[in-house]
């Protein structure tokens, strides 16, 4: 079974994803009603889907120009990268 993303692994943003293609990061603590927590699960008619909140590495654009430091994406869209910075923590 392969492994998922933990709280300080470092990930990229496939080039399967509509946005931030190739961006590298890290998994952060995100607000998720009155806890932190790095991922969530969202519920959807065809099955769940497991979210994690990830700090950029560099400032990623979208498509209106927008620019952000971090993002909520799905797991299908994440690789998993050796070498995790687990100190880097929550933002």
């Amino acid at each position: 079974m392969e492994r998922v993303p933990l709280l300080g692994d470092r990930v990229r943003v496939s080039s399967q994803c509509h946005w931030a293609k190739g961006a590298t990061a890290t998994v952060i603590g995100g607000v998720q009603g009155d806890a932190m927590r790095f991922r969530r699960i969202v519920p959807f008619e065809d099955g769940a889907r497991t979210y994690y909140f990830i700090k950029f590495d560099q400032p990623q654009l979208d498509e209106a120009g927008e620019e952000f430091i971090g993002a909520e994406i799905e797991l299908r869209y994440l690789e998993l990268l050796t070498g995790k910075c687990h100190n880097q923590g929550a933002a």
